[in-house]
């Protein structure tokens, strides 16, 4: 612990300004302790709204953060192919980031985790031609939400509680309520 307190610094002062942000100081010392499931979350979500989505699901509901990516990705990426374009277009501006989190823009933060290898292809640009990645870049229906559930190591139930719990954050975002009612139903609520 001592030395990743004293090695932050070195990599910090090493690292170029006009490069650098406050994502990349926690990649960095994320990096030195060998916190991927962190530096994953940081790349799937890099704006603090998604982070706090991402949050309020692995806390809410005891999910890992993969499952926490996963799952929000499917569910938006059902939203993002049901809604029509103005309606997706003012729930990603709703929550800066969000749009990051959808279908398979998913995999490029499920890449980054361990174990999920096979099912990613092994990740970089081979995510979204894998199991994985090719169920979250089409997902048309509820049925597909559920296999990548699944396939994410939950059972089916999950997705209702993802969905609901994301519905209460996009409220606390300032949703608009008719916007939040037709997710709903498009989730199946």
């Amino acid at each position: 612990m001592r030395l990743s307190v004293l090695a932050l610094p070195l990599v910090l002062a090493a690292s170029p300004v006009f490069a650098f942000n406050l994502n990349d100081a926690v990649n960095a010392y994320n990096g030195a302790n060998g916190n991927s499931n962190a530096k994953a979350t940081a790349a799937a979500a890099a704006t603090p709204q998604a982070q706090g989505l991402l949050q309020a699901l692995t806390s809410q509901l005891n999910v890992t953060p993969q499952q926490a990516v996963g799952g929000t990705g499917a569910l938006l990426g059902l939203a993002k192919n049901q809604l029509v374009g103005t309606d997706y277009r003012q729930l990603a501006k709703a929550v800066p980031g969000l749009d990051q989190l959808a279908g398979a823009n998913a995999t490029g933060g499920l890449a980054q985790f361990g174990g999920l290898g096979s099912l990613l292809g092994g990740g970089g640009k081979d995510a979204k031609q894998s199991p994985l990645g090719s169920l979250l870049g089409n997902v048309d229906s509820r049925q597909d939400v559920d296999k990548t559930f699944n396939a994410l190591g939950m059972n089916s139930s999950m997705t209702s509680q993802f969905a609901q719990v994301i519905l209460g954050y996009l409220g606390k975002q300032g949703t608009q309520p008719s916007l939040l009612s037709t997710l709903g139903n498009v989730w199946g609520l």
